[in-house]
C-alpha cells in the first residue's frame, strides 16, 4: 500500500503466487511510505526511495490479538436453484415439530391439512436427507420430527424428480429436504408422549414414535390415540400427487355425514376417540435404486351434534329446512403401498402397487323440520391400484418413456333414507391408462410424440328395499395422440402441445363417437436470478363419467336424491393461468402473483323440487356455460430483529353460472374474497408472539331476479399467541382466539386457552387448560351457489391435559 504523509492509502496491490506484484503511483500523488503485510506476519514499512524495481522484501512471522468476533450465519443461503433455510435462524422456543418452524419461513406456507406450498404451488417431494421415505403421505413426518433433530431445510426449486428428465423435462414445483443434525443421523432414536387430563369425560393424548435415517435405509413408525379434538387421519392424507398426476381418488356417491367445518381449530368442535398406526420403511437396495413400504391404519369415532338452517336459493319460494343432527361417526381405514424405483442418470424405473380398505359408517338421530328419523350410511370402498413406469435417455439425449396404469375400486353402500327405506347402491370402477411417449433431441429443442390408449368401465347397481339391484354399465375408450414441441431459448422455454384423440362413450342405447383436438402453450421465462413468470393457455373436452350420467334416481343423502339424463355428455373447458415470483433471500422477501381465467361450457342445469322435505335433483336438457376469474397472491417477509416474519395473502374469485328457478334460467354470480395477514416475532429473550387475522367477503347475487338473492356475509377471525419464559426451561402459553361476523343474530366468540410447560433436554412436562374463555357452541352462516345455510355447531367443555414427553 502507498500511504502519504497523513496515512492515508493512495494505491495498492495484491502480489499473485510467486509474490510479483506492480504498483502504479497516480501522477501528482506524494508518497511517504509503502506499507507491506500478509496474513501471519509482521508489518513492513519502507520509504518510497528505498524502494526499487525487482528487490525482494522479506517479512518476519508475526501475530496480532484480535477484536471480539461475532460469527453470523445467513439464515436463508442461496446456491443455484437451492434455497437453505437456517433451522437455528427462525424456530422459535415453542416451537416443537418442524411444520412449526417451516410455517415462519418466507415463501413457505403450512396449510391446516399438512400440505407445504413453496410460492404459492405444492411441493411435489419430501425428502428427508436426500431420500423420499413418506412419498405422498409427507404429513406425519412434518408433524412429528422434533424441529430440535433439524439443521436446515432446503427448497429444491423447479424439481424433477427424475433423473435422466433433468434438464429435459420442465417442473414448476419445488421439493422440500430435511437436512438432520448429526446426532440424530444412522441411529435409532425414539419418543413417547403420555397425556392425561378431564373435562366432559377423562382425555388421553398419547405418542409412541421410532425413526432411523441414514443413507442406505430409513424408518418412522408410530402409534398415536386421543380423545382431545385432533384429528389423526391429517397425518396420513395424500398430500402429493404421484407422478403423472395421479391420486386414485375415485369416490362413490355416498359420504359420511359431515358438517360445515367452522373457522376454529378443529380441537374446539371436534368431539373423537382416534387411534392410529403407522410404518414407513425404505432400503437402498443399490445406489440408484430403492424400495419403500408404507402401512397405516386409522380407527376413529367422532360425535356430532350441530343445527343447519337450509334456504334454497334455487326454489322460488326460497324455502327452509332446518335439522338437527345427533350423529356418530366411526372410520376404519387401511393402507398399504409397496414402491420400487430406479433412479439412475440415463434410466428410471418405478412400479407402485397400493391397496386400500375401509369399513366406514355413520349412525345417528336426525329431527328435520319437527320429524325424527334414524340415520344410517356406510359408504364403504375397496380398492387395488398398480403403477408401472419406465423411461430412459439415450446416448444422443433422445428419450423413451413407457407407463402401464391399473385401478380397481368398488364401493359397497348403504343409505337408510328419510323415508325409512334402505337404499343398497355398489359401485365398480375399472380403469387402465397406457402410454408410449417419444422425445427427439434437436439441438437445444424437443420433438415429443405420445401415444395412449386409455379404457374406463364404471357399473352402478342400486337397489331400494326389497327390490332387485338394477346395474348399469357406462365405458369409455380413448386414443390420444399427442405430439408436442419444447423450445428453449436462453432464459425461456415454450412448450407447444395438441392431444388429438377418439373417444367412445357408451351407456345403454346412447353410443356416442367423437374426435378432440386439445391444443396447450406454457411458456416459462426466467426473468432474473430473483424473479420468474410462467403462464398456461389450454382447451379440453372432457366426457361426462358414469356417475354424471346414471339415470336412476338415487338419495346421495337421506334426504337429497339425484337424476341425472342417462345420456353421455362431454364439457369443453377453457382455462387461462399466470404466475410471477419474486424471491429475494438475502433481504428476506418472497412475492408470488396469480391470476386466472377458466371457462366451461356444457354444464347440465338441473331443476330442484322439495316435495315432503325430500329434495329432489333433476337433470334437464338445458346447458350453460360457467365463467370463474380469479386472482391471487401472498408477500412475506423476514427480518433480522427479533426472527421476525410478516406475511400478507389474498385472493379474489368472481364465478357466473346459471341455475334453473322454476323453469327459469336465472344468471347468477358468486363473488368471494379474502385477505390474510400472519406474524411471528421475538422482541426480547422472555417474550414471543405469533398471530394471524383474517377476514373474507361472500356475496351471491341473482342477476336476474334480485329478489333471490342471499346478500353478503362478512366474516373475521383473529388469533394471538403470547409465549412468556420467566426462567430457564419454563414457558407460559396464552392462546387467544377472536371469531365474528357481520350476520344478524350472530354474536361474537371468542376462547381463551392456557398452557404452562418445563423442558429440559430429554424431557418436557405441560400443564394446560383449554377453553378457560368459550363459548358452548358457534354460529356461522355458510353461503354458497345454491344453499344459504346458518350453522350452530356444539363445541368442547372446558378441559384440563397434563402431558409428559420424552426422548427415548
Amino acid at each position: 500500500m502507498a500511504l502519504d504523509k497523513n496515512r492515508h492509502v493512495v494505491a495498492y496491490s495484491i502480489a499473485n503466487g510467486e509474490g510479483t506484484y506492480r504498483l502504479v503511483i497516480p501522477n501528482g500523488k506524494d508518497i511517504d511510505t509503502i506499507d507491506v503485510n500478509h496474513v501471519g506476519y509482521q508489518r513492513k514499512s519502507l520509504t518510497r526511495s528505498s524502494l526499487k524495481d525487482d528487490m525482494t522484501i522479506t517479512l518476519k512471522e508475526g501475530c496480532f490479538l484480535l477484536k471480539e468476533v461475532k460469527v453470523k450465519a445467513q439464515r436463508i443461503q442461496s446456491t443455484g436453484a437451492t434455497l437453505t433455510y437456517s433451522v437455528a435462524g427462525f424456530k422459535q422456543a415453542q416451537d416443537r415439530c418442524i411444520a412449526d418452524v417451516i410455517a415462519k419461513m418466507p415463501g413457505l406456507e403450512v396449510k391446516a391439512d399438512g400440505k407445504i406450498e413453496y410460492q404459492g404451488k405444492a411441493i411435489n417431494k419430501f425428502y428427508i436427507e436426500g431420500i423420499d421415505l413418506m412419498g405422498t403421505q409427507y404429513g406425519m413426518a412434518n408433524q412429528n420430527i422434533s424441529a430440535d433433530k433439524v439443521k436446515s431445510v432446503q427448497v429444491l426449486e423447479n424439481h424433477q424428480p427424475v433423473k435422466s428428465l433433468r434438464g429435459v423435462s420442465f417442473s414448476d414445483q419445488a421439493a422440500l429436504n430435511l437436512v438432520l443434525k448429526d446426532d440424530a443421523k444412522a441411529v435409532w432414536t425414539s419418543s413417547a408422549n403420555i397425556g392425561l387430563g378431564y373435562g366432559k369425560d377423562i382425555l388421553y393424548d398419547n405418542r409412541l414414535m421410532g425413526m432411523r435415517f441414514d443413507k442406505k435405509r430409513q424408518a418412522l413408525m408410530m402409534y398415536k390415540n386421543n380423545d382431545t379434538g385432533k384429528q389423526l387421519g391429517d397425518e396420513v392424507l395424500d398430500l402429493a400427487a404421484l407422478l403423472k398426476g395421479r391420486t386414485d381418488a375415485e369416490s362413490g356417491l355416498l359420504s359420511m355425514t359431515s358438517q360445515n367445518a367452522p373457522n376454529l381449530d378443529e380441537d374446539r368442535y371436534t368431539f373423537n376417540h382416534s387411534h392410529l398406526v403407522a410404518g414407513n420403511w425404505l432400503w437402498k437396495t443399490g445406489h440408484d435404486d430403492e424400495l419403500r413400504l408404507q402401512v397405516n391404519g386409522l380407527i376413529d369415532q367422532t360425535d356430532m351434534q350441530n343445527r343447519t338452517s337450509s334456504t334454497y336459493l334455487t326454489l322460488a319460494d326460497m324455502p327452509v329446512i332446518v335439522e338437527d343432527e345427533d350423529v356418530n361417526n366411526t372410520r376404519s381405514e387401511w393402507k398399504a403401498e409397496a414402491n420400487y424405483q430406479y433412479n439412475g442418470s440415463k434410466s428410471f424405473i418405478q412400479n407402485n402397487l397400493k391397496g386400500y380398505l375401509d369399513f366406514n359408517k355413520s349412525k345417528g338421530r336426525m329431527t328435520c323440520d319437527g320429524r325424527n328419523t334414524a340415520m344410517t350410511v356406510k359408504p364403504n370402498k375397496r380398492s387395488l391400484t398398480e403403477d408401472f413406469q419406465l423411461s430412459h435417455t439415450a446416448a444422443n439425449n433422445n428419450v423413451y418413456h413407457v407407463e402401464s396404469y391399473w385401478s380397481y375400486h368398488y364401493l359397497p353402500g348403504q343409505l337408510l333414507t328419510i323415508n325409512k327405506q334402505t337404499e343398497r347402491l355398489n359401485l365398480s370402477f375399472f380403469s387402465t391408462q397406457n402410454a408410449l411417449l417419444y422425445k427427439l433431441k434437436m439441438g437445444r429443442h424437443y420433438l415429443n410424440n405420445e401415444l395412449d390408449v386409455n379404457y374406463d368401465r364404471q357399473a352402478i347397481a342400486v337397489a331400494m328395499g326389497e327390490e332387485a339391484e338394477q346395474e348399469n354399465t357406462y365405458q369409455l375408450f380413448r386414443v390420444y395422440w399427442t405430439p408436442s414441441m419444447s423450445f428453449a431459448f436462453s432464459k425461456q422455454q415454450v412448450v407447444v402441445k395438441t392431444r388429438i384423440s377418439y373417444a367412445h362413450q357408451a351407456y345403454r342405447q346412447s353410443r356416442t363417437g367423437h374426435l378432440w383436438v386439445d391444443p396447450s402453450i406454457q411458456w416459462n421465462w426466467k426473468v432474473s436470478a430473483l424473479s420468474s413468470f410462467s403462464a398456461d393457455v389450454g382447451y379440453t373436452n372432457s366426457p361426462l363419467t358414469g356417475k354424471s350420467i346414471y339415470d336412476t334416481p338415487i338419495f346421495t343423502t337421506y334426504r337429497t336424491q339425484k337424476i341425472n339424463q342417462g345420456k353421455t355428455a362431454v364439457t369443453h373447458d377453457l382455462r387461462a393461468t399466470a404466475t410471477y415470483k419474486y424471491a429475494n433471500p438475502v433481504w428476506g422477501v418472497f412475492l408470488n402473483v396469480s391470476p386466472m381465467y377458466a371457462r366451461t361450457s356444457g354444464n347440465i342445469l338441473y331443476e330442484n323440487v322439495l316435495n315432503d322435505r325430500i329434495f329432489t335433483i333433476v337433470a334437464t336438457d338445458k346447458k350453460r356455460a360457467t365463467e370463474t376469474t380469479g386472482l391471487s397472491g401472498h408477500i412475506s417477509k423476514t427480518f433480522g430483529w427479533a426472527k421476525t416474519l410478516l406475511g400478507l395473502g389474498a385472493s379474489f374469485t368472481t364465478t357466473d353460472y346459471c341455475m334453473l328457478v322454476t323453469g327459469k334460467v336465472n344468471v347468477a354470480r358468486m363473488t368471494v374474497t379474502s385477505v390474510a395477514l400472519n406474524f411471528s416475532l421475538r422482541p426480547t429473550r422472555l417474550l414471543s408472539v405469533e398471530g394471524r387475522s383474517s377476514v373474507s367477503f361472500n356475496q351471491q347475487k341473482n342477476q336476474t331476479a334480485p329478489q333471490l338473492s342471499s346478500g353478503s356475509t362478512n366474516d373475521w377471525e383473529h388469533r394471538l399467541n403470547i409465549h412468556v419464559f420467566p426462567a430457564n426451561g419454563w414457558m407460559l402459553s396464552i392462546k387467544n382466539q377472536l371469531f365474528h361476523t357481520n350476520s344478524e343474530g350472530i354474536g361474537t366468540s371468542f376462547f381463551l386457552d392456557l398452557a404452562m410447560s418445563y423442558k429440559t433436554k430429554r424431557w418436557e412436562l405441560t400443564f394446560s387448560a383449554n377453553n378457560i374463555i368459550g363459548s358452548s357452541k358457534l354460529e356461522q352462516h355458510v353461503l354458497g351457489n345454491t344453499i344459504e345455510t346458518y350453522m350452530a355447531t356444539h363445541l368442547r367443555p372446558r378441559e384440563f391435559l397434563v402431558n409428559w414427553a420424552i426422548d427415548l
